[in-house]
């Protein structure tokens, strides 16, 4: 517009102003709302002090001025333009601009425009502008919190959880959300307190505006952050951190390339970072950035949104912390602590009883072994309940795996006392012991086997308690095993034989509790001690017992396991012994009595496998050991041969080739039967094999 023609409208505004009433000016000048008045041409013909101000420009650069050449400041000319086409008035149109005055943020208006008129011809239009951005503002957030609340922890899952603080803060606050969590989450635990140092941190939520964008670290993979940045201050002392200018921040930068090389692609001007706490629990940390599409840099009122939002996702993933601890517990519990089903054996009748606890794991088996024979075990390992469940998992494992190889309990103890000192190895250069502040290791077991043949009892103990045994009249007494050293000391332990009348029953317990509360430990076992006095209840009857009238209502904090035993002997009858003399005419002479007891037994069908087992097992003897043939045949759901000699020599299982002569004695039995083995004792060995007694 030519230079006179805007002085003209100037003064003809000017003129217009000083004619009216001074309440009219008075109303126009103070109006808080920003007003303005139009021509045909959407040139400004009036403008107050409040519309001055959000344009951030002098009434000499508006009045006169095309309205469309104000735009950048404040962009009015659609709506009034609309205003004088339609010829009627627009009510609470939203306008949002970056003016020139203010570029880094964002100013949110409220406009009504309206048609002026005079005797039904238009004269031009008016405006009515009122800021709302704080209004603006403070709904945004509330409604980012309400989705927060309403879409963050869909699931107990900890990455989805993750994922979904990122959806919901991209774009609306953010031009990318990054989460990481503490790996340490993902096993069912999370340090106390500040963290320092650089903790192992999994990348388990990330979004940006820009389809294809991608962070410093894929989701999934794992990182530490370098020390100093805000990320590893904001681990430190818990506190949020707010960096309103990365370029003011270059110095951290350079400590933690990779991200400074996300920041630099994706054009971050601002972040926010949050660490994820619940309950003093440190989860993790979310990390908020802003770029082009948000010019305006991150302030206070955000860093208090973005904490908000941190709090939330913080809870959620708390309760899927729990809930996989919880649920890793239960499923270690079920698979490794507890035996689906107690074997059916001419030895014992079996029950338990088990009380889970909140520290540490118990643990107890019934093993059936070699010649009839049984074992029993129960354990404890103290600490945390998920580490020490894994352990108890591993040790009872273990036991398993030594009781099969038909070790006396001493022996089988000092091996498993080197599986505790690898374990106690394993968890000292674990960094989690030290953030933990875990104690030592430390674990107690105790071992038994029972003989229904000889009814001899065998036992030794790494630091747990001794069992009790009941006698078929009811005297309870405790069965005097030496409690030896818990398990990863290093140091051998003792054997306790002992023989025990048909009839009696052994009741293996432990108490989580009788270290760390040692006066209700006593109470319960006096309890415990009238429970199992009972000689007219079965094991199963006994335990109920314990459970109503022992651990219920004053339960141990550590929980508790029983196993009881109801022994059993084996009737003579169903018992064959022979000693021959290491000559090769005694081995025929042991295939015939082999013959005739089977025949006795009814178990003709049987007597060529049996045959066959005994003439290798006896030849064997005479061949490469000592002393006299001792056989022996035990009958019970199996038939067990067994051939003892003085010798300590190691039999090997050897597959012959086609012109070998010799070598398939071991080989045949073990094909004909479906378990073999040796058995170490004082002064010998035994050779057995086990046969299935169905139909041959």
């Amino acid at each position: 517009m030519p230079r006179g023609q805007r002085h003209g409208h100037a003064t003809g505004a000017t003129a217009a102003s000083n004619g009216a009433g001074g309440f009219e000016k008075a109303l126009f000048e103070q109006a808080r709302a920003g007003l303005e008045v139009y021509d045909t041409d959407l040139r400004v013909l009036r403008a107050n002090p409040a519309v001055l101000a959000m344009r951030g420009l002098p009434a000499s650069q508006v009045i006169g001025f095309g309205l469309q050449d104000l735009d950048p400041h404040l962009p009015l000319s659609p709506i009034i333009r609309e205003v004088m086409t339609r010829e009627s008035a627009v009510f609470d149109r939203p306008v949002s601009t970056y003016p020139p005055a203010d570029p880094g943020n964002r100013h949110d208006y409220s406009v009504t425009g309206y048609p002026l008129q005079e005797h039904g011809r238009s004269i031009g239009a008016a405006a009515m502008i009122h800021d709302v951005t704080d209004q603006v503002r403070r709904q945004e957030e509330l409604d980012l919190l309400s989705i927060a609340r309403a879409r963050i922890g869909s699931s107990l899952d900890a990455v989805r959880t993750a994922q979904e603080l990122t959806e919901i803060a991209v774009p609306s606050f953010a031009d990318a959300v990054a989460v990481d969590l503490l790996e340490s989450v993902f096993a069912g635990e999370a340090p106390v307190g500040p963290v320092t140092g650089q903790p192992s941190m999994k990348r388990s939520g990330f979004k940006a505006r820009e389809e294809g964008q991608y962070g410093a670290y894929p989701i999934g993979s794992t990182s530490h952050f370098a020390i100093p940045t805000p990320y590893t201050q904001a681990l430190a002392d818990l506190r949020p951190r707010l960096v309103e200018s990365v370029c003011s921040a270059r110095r951290w930068l350079a400590n933690d390339r990779l991200r400074a090389e996300f920041i630099r692609r994706a054009g971050v001007h601002s972040l926010i970072v949050t660490p994820l706490t619940v309950h003093g629990l440190v989860l993790g940390l979310a990390s908020f950035y802003r770029a082009g599409s948000h010019p305006e840099p991150f302030d206070e009122e955000d860093l208090s949104l973005a904490t908000q939002l941190a709090a939330r996702t913080a809870l959620c993933v708390d309760n899927a912390r729990r809930f996989t601890r919880e649920h890793t517990v239960a499923t270690t519990l079920q698979r490794s602590l507890l035996p689906r089903t107690a074997p059916l054996t001419a030895a014992v009748d079996s029950s338990h009883c088990y009380l889970p606890g909140r520290y540490g794991a118990h643990w107890f088996d019934v093993l059936s072994l070699s010649s009839c024979r049984i074992g029993l075990v129960i354990g404890f390992v103290p600490g945390e309940d998920l580490p020490a469940s894994v352990v108890m998992g591993r040790l009872r494992t273990a036991v398993s795996t030594l009781a099969a190889m038909d070790l006396p309990p001493d022996e089988l103890l000092v091996h498993l006392d080197d599986v505790a000192q690898r374990l106690a190895r394993e968890q000292d250069s674990d960094p989690l012991t030290v953030l933990h502040a875990r104690p030592p290791f430390t674990a107690s077991c105790l071992y038994l086997t029972y003989d229904p043949v000889t009814r001899r009892c065998a036992a030794a103990s790494a630091g747990h308690e001794s069992p009790l045994v009941t006698s078929p009249r009811g005297v309870v007494a405790g069965l005097g095993i030496p409690s030896g050293a818990p398990l990863g000391r290093g140091l051998p332990y003792e054997l306790h034989t002992t023989q025990l009348a048909a009839g009696s029953l052994l009741s293996l317990y432990s108490d989580g509790s009788a270290y760390r509360y040692p006066a209700e430990a006593d109470e319960r076992a006096g309890r415990l001690r009238e429970a199992v006095a009972d000689v007219s209840a079965d094991p199963a009857e006994i335990c109920d017992a314990v459970a109503y009238k022992v651990l219920r209502g004053t339960a141990p904090e550590d929980g508790a396991a029983l196993l009881v035993a109801r022994t059993r002997s084996l009737a003579p009858d169903h018992v064959a012994t022979w000693t021959f003399p290491p000559e090769p005419v005694s081995v025929r002479e042991a295939r015939r009595a082999t013959r005739d007891r089977l025949e006795h037994w009814g178990l003709e069908d049987h007597v060529f496998v049996t045959d066959l087992v005994v003439s290798e097992l006896a030849t064997n003897v005479i061949r490469h050991a000592e002393g006299a043939i001792r056989l022996r045949l035990i009958l019970d759901r199996t038939l067990t041969v067994e051939v003892s000699d003085d010798s300590d020599t190691v039999p090997h299982l050897r597959h012959a080739r086609l012109q070998d002569e010799t070598g398939r004695g071991l080989f045949l039995v073990a094909s004909m039967t479906r378990h073999w083995g040796t058995r170490y004792e004082e002064g010998g060995k035994t050779i057995w094999a086990e046969q299935s007694l169905a139909a041959a």
